[in-house]
C-alpha cells in the first residue's frame, strides 16, 4: 500500500517544502540554531527551552513534541499534502517567534 499511494514519495517531497518553509520563516532570528530531519520528520532546534510550545501549539490545532528540552519535534503523518504542510507553517511559525521573544 505504501508503494502504490506513493507515500514515502510524498513524505520526501512535503518534507522538503515544510523544511524550507520553516527554514525560510525562522532562519536568522536570535534564538533559532537549525532545522534538520529528513522527509516529514524535523527538528527545529532553539538555544532555549521550548517546552510551552507544547500547549500553545494543541491550542491552535498542532501536535507536537519537545526533545531535549529545546528541539521541536514534528511528525506529520505521511500523507501530509501541500496545503496541510502550509498550514503548519502558517500556525506553528508565530508561536516560536513568541517563544524566541519571550
Amino acid at each position: 500500500i505504501m508503494q502504490e499511494d506513493r507515500l514515502m514519495e510524498n513524505a520526501a517531497e512535503v518534507g522538503a517544502q515544510l523544511m524550507a518553509d520553516l527554514q525560510r520563516e525562522l532562519g536568522g532570528l536570535p534564538g533559532f540554531k537549525e532545522i534538520r530531519g529528513q522527509g516529514l520528520m524535523l527538528g527545529i532546534e532553539l538555544n532555549k527551552p521550548c517546552g510551552a510550545l507544547i500547549g500553545r501549539a494543541a491550542e491552535a490545532g498542532l501536535l507536537l513534541s519537545v526533545t531535549a528540552d529545546s528541539v521541536i519535534r514534528l511528525v506529520p503523518p505521511l500523507i501530509l499534502t501541500t496545503a496541510e504542510a502550509d498550514e503548519i507553517v502558517a500556525k506553528l511559525t508565530p508561536l516560536v517567534k513568541a517563544i524566541l521573544a519571550e
